[in-house]
């Protein structure tokens, strides 16, 4: 297989087969997206919210919000710095509140200090479930795509949530009426133990098993190869490449890349269909004591998980063009 690029102001695709291209006119665009995200503990957080919006930039996808599912106080100024960098310091945001994960980052700080941006502290952030109401109420009906590349706490206190001035529909039933897909970053197939599962595992079981739309995991398995290795050439105002350069580890691996990759390209005979298949339908079961996971088959099932059919150096090549991206 052999994809070919081209950035302007969409992306062309040169030397498609037919099939291909009937695909591409039958894909959708402008996925309308709410991104959940640590960005703490490691740096691909970063490099997914630089993809989303190259994505953007591209007419590809609608950033509806970005969501901080991490106590880290420093996680929620580094996305609006980042988002600020982009030219979209307006995208709604939205902070955990209550219990949850708090992990150290060797970047987020770092970031939210050096760079520019609309937001001086982390309580000035909205509160992430009356944020995830909000922007679920406003749009239309079946068509928001949820990506999680972080802990799963935000999305269990969402199903939890109660009838408000935002909406009259309690949490699992506005997440029924407004989301067509959730697609998590979690999980190691056929099992496994993964850490944006096992981090708040009670949070995780609890979203998995009570959501009632379909769940597409991206797990552990089909982000292991390796990009970022010319990130030391974007320009030194971009949050991104300085967020990399302070974790230390270039080139480093996609796990998060890959989910918004696909939610965004590959989902829905997108461009990128090829690269990967779907598993046979079933459910994720996670383990109480341990947070891993095992899978089981069920044709009733309501999760797939994703089965890398490109190679590494395909995937690879699609993040590094879409990581690389400036705003103009």
């Amino acid at each position: 297989m052999s994809l070919i690029f081209t950035f302007v102001l969409t992306i062309t695709l040169i030397s498609l087969s037919p099939a291909r291209k009937n695909q591409r006119a039958h894909y959708e665009s402008a996925v309308p997206v709410i991104l959940d995200t640590d960005m703490e503990s490691d740096v691909d957080d970063a490099g997914a919210l630089a993809m989303l919006h190259a994505l953007a930039d591209m007419d590809k996808t609608r950033i509806l919000g970005v969501i901080v599912c991490a106590l880290n106080p420093w996680s929620v100024l580094c996305v609006d710095r980042i988002n600020t960098y982009f030219g979209r310091e307006d995208i709604p945001l939205g902070q955990i509140r209550g219990p949850g994960v708090d992990r150290e980052s060797r970047y987020a700080r770092q970031v939210a200090e050096e760079f520019p941006g609309s937001l001086m502290k982390n309580e000035d952030a909205p509160d992430a479930v009356g944020q995830y109401r909000r922007i679920l109420a406003s749009q239309p009906d079946k068509s928001v795509v949820v990506i999680s590349i972080g802990y799963l706490t935000n999305l269990r206190e969402l199903l939890k949530s109660q009838p408000d001035e935002i909406s009259a529909l309690p949490g699992r039933e506005l997440v029924n009426k407004k989301v067509s897909l959730w697609i998590c970053m979690g999980g190691q197939f056929p099992s496994g133990r993964e850490a944006n599962i096992r981090w708040d595992t009670e949070a995780s079981t609890e979203a998995i098993a009570k959501w009632p739309t379909p769940i597409i995991f991206s797990g552990w398995e089909t982000g292991l190869m390796d990009t970022g290795a010319k990130i030391s050439e974007l320009p030194d105002s971009n949050p991104v490449r300085r967020a990399y350069e302070l974790f230390g580890r270039i080139p480093h691996k996609n796990w998060d890349q890959v989910a918004v990759l696909y939610a965004i390209l590959g989902h829905n005979d997108g461009p990128l269909s090829d690269f990967w298949e779907l598993s046979e339908p079933g459910w994720i079961l996670i383990d109480s004591t341990d947070g891993s996971n095992t899978w089981k088959k069920d044709p009733g099932g309501m999760h797939r998980h994703l089965i890398q059919k490109g190679t590494d150096d395909e995937i690879a090549f699609e993040i590094d063009k879409l990581m690389m991206h400036t705003p103009d």
